[in-house]
C-alpha cells in the first residue's frame, strides 16, 4: 500500500502541505488521510494541496468543502495549467473535504483545523515582528 506524507512550513512555499494519505488500491478507492492546512485562507492553501491529492488517482477536477470559517473561498483553482472547482456545503462536515477526481472516482479526506499539524515543532518567537531565522511564517 503506497503512503504519502508531507509537513510544509508555509502555505505558499512550493513544499507539499501538510498531508497524510494511505490510498487503498481499488476501484474506487477509499482514503484514511488528514490535511492540516497552515491557515484559513483556502486561496493560499487549495494550490499547494492539490498537486498532492493528484498523486492518490489521477487529476482532481472538484472539491467540495464545508462553508465553515475559512477566510477566503475562492470558486476556482488554476494549477498546472487546468482549472479545478471549488464548492461549498452547509451540510458538509467541517472536518471533511471531498475530492472528485477526473476518472469519476471520489475519495474523502478529513480536515484538521487550521494551524501546525500534530507533533510539529512551533518556531521560537523573538518578538511581535522581528523574524526569525528558518520561520517561513508560522
Amino acid at each position: 500500500m503506497a503512503s504519502l506524507s508531507y509537513q510544509s512550513a508555509s502555505p505558499a512555499s512550493s513544499e507539499p502541505p501538510p498531508v497524510q494519505a494511505d490510498p487503498i488500491p481499488s476501484p474506487d478507492p477509499l482514503m484514511d488521510g488528514s490535511w492540516w492546512p497552515n491557515s484559513s485562507d483556502l486561496g493560499a492553501e487549495l494550490p499547494v494541496l492539490l498537486p498532492v491529492l493528484d498523486h492518490v488517482r489521477g487529476p482532481v477536477k472538484r472539491l467540495l468543502l464545508a462553508v465553515g470559517n475559512w477566510t477566503a473561498r475562492p470558486h476556482l483553482i488554476i494549477t498546472d495549467g487546468r482549472t479545478v472547482s471549488v464548492g461549498y456545503a452547509a451540510g458538509q462536515s467541517p472536518t471533511m473535504i471531498r475530492v472528485f477526481c477526473a476518472d469519476g472516482g471520489t475519495f474523502t479526506m478529513r480536515v484538521a483545523p487550521p494551524g501546525p499539524a500534530p507533533g510539529a515543532p512551533n518556531p521560537p518567537r523573538t518578538g511581535r515582528h522581528e523574524a526569525v531565522p528558518g520561520d517561513r511564517g508560522r
